[in-house]
């Protein structure tokens, strides 16, 4: 990884599949929840754009992860984030839901899951390969 323009410390981890990227040849990374992303391949990001149109791809995503929102308000709190109406899910259903900004521009994408219903009678819905919100 010495190529990869970061200051390697202890709050950025490295992944389990941190050895096999670099084996695949990694240029660069970035860091997202203090674990690297491997962001560029080939010489360009052009390349890589191509590379991705015309193959098939394995990414490790290490670094996304799970939210889980429970509650009395829980659907309407991911549906304040989201243009894609969720009030019929079913249990075990996903949805891909685009969160927007207030300007209608792109927070992250990420699958929305509703686990179940709680004890309480409050829906569970967990958003998968999450980044998280602007805060």
């Amino acid at each position: 990884m010495g190529g990869s323009g970061l200051n390697m410390s202890r709050r950025i981890r490295r992944t389990p599949y941190t050895d096999k990227v670099e084996d695949c040849g990694v240029s660069g990374f970035t860091v997202v929840n203090h674990m690297l992303l491997p962001k560029l391949f080939n010489k360009t990001v052009e390349e890589d754009y191509w590379h991705l149109r015309e193959n098939v791809q394995i990414w490790d995503v290490s670094c996304q992860r799970q939210v889980e929102i429970i509650g009395s308000d829980a659907e309407k709190l991911v549906q304040i984030m989201t243009p894609r109406y969720i009030g019929n899910m079913k249990i075990g259903q996903c949805l891909y839901i685009p969160l927007l900004d207030e300007n209608a521009g792109m927070i992250n994408d990420p699958v929305l899951l509703k686990l179940r219903i709680t004890i309480f009678g409050y829906p569970s819905l967990t958003l998968m390969s999450f980044c998280g919100p602007k805060g």
